[in-house]
């Protein structure tokens, strides 16, 4: 498993080469495994230099910071979505072009795909200055309604998610979403999806992950029957029952005997 700092680290690095950040802008955080404390980069350190040493733990519940870095001047944002929103794992903060663009303009984008049911729509929140108390309590509120994006009012975007993973695909979508939606009303106006339809891709998105959940257990279970004995042929007659490839069942049980 990828070190939470190494993973902290490739996240901003992946936000700058997408284009949603630039220099050292934005900021990412992480929930630490097994504390009451988060993880997040540091204020003024470029990501291209930036190391696992330089993140900055914060505890979640006096604020108070760990490191060799001054933790970004937005951790206390980050310490107020982890607080109002326990399902929350990770945060995203940045700044790109479009969704910035949509912030300016003090708009919303609205549910105009399919695709992006899981996050629209978009509101933004008002104006505060960036760091203040003002600007976490009331994006934290915001996000605390359900939503996993809010625009922050001449100022940006922030994202979460149940993993980094799920936060940087956010991220992009958030932009993707911005891009069209600017573009929609440059040709004349953006048409929302119509009720039903909303509706109708909510239920769809609720069954798949319920069945990716489903999935992901049943994936479990199966690896915990494989035991030593098991010959090959037991192996890709289970890889194809379960859904799990040949390759992830050997690798499953070379971790499991490592461990032994």
């Amino acid at each position: 498993m990828i070190d939470q700092r190494k993973q902290v680290v490739r996240t901003a690095v992946s936000l700058l080469e997408a284009g949603l950040v630039s220099g050292t802008a934005g900021n990412v955080s992480l929930r630490e495994a097994g504390t009451q404390c988060f993880l997040i980069t540091p204020s003024a350190v470029n990501y291209r230099v930036m190391g696992e040493q330089d993140i900055v733990q914060v505890d979640l519940l006096n604020g108070s910071v760990k490191g060799q870095r001054r933790p970004s001047s937005e951790r206390e944002l980050h310490r107020q979505i982890y607080k109002m929103r326990e399902d929350v794992m990770a945060v995203i903060h940045h700044h790109s072009p479009y969704a910035t663009a949509i912030s300016v303009a003090r708009k919303t984008i609205p549910n105009i795909l399919d695709e992006g049911i899981d996050l629209t729509p978009i509101p933004t929140v008002e104006y505060c200055l960036a760091g203040s108390p003002e600007l976490a309590s009331k994006v934290a509120a915001k996000l605390a309604e359900g939503r996993n994006a809010v625009l922050l009012a001449n100022h940006g975007a922030v994202i979460v998610g149940e993993n980094l993973g799920e936060a940087l695909s956010r991220s992009l979508e958030v932009e993707r979403l911005a891009q069209i939606y600017v573009w929609a009303e440059a040709l004349g106006g953006a048409v929302p999806l119509e009720e039903w339809a909303v509706e109708r891709s909510r239920h769809f998105l609720k069954q798949y992950r319920e069945s990716m959940a489903d999935q992901a257990m049943l994936r479990t279970s199966d690896l915990a029957e494989v035991s030593e004995s098991v010959s090959v042929a037991d192996l890709v007659r289970f890889s194809l029952r379960s859904w799990v490839t040949f390759g992830s069942l050997i690798h499953n049980l070379f971790l499991q005997r490592l461990r032994r």
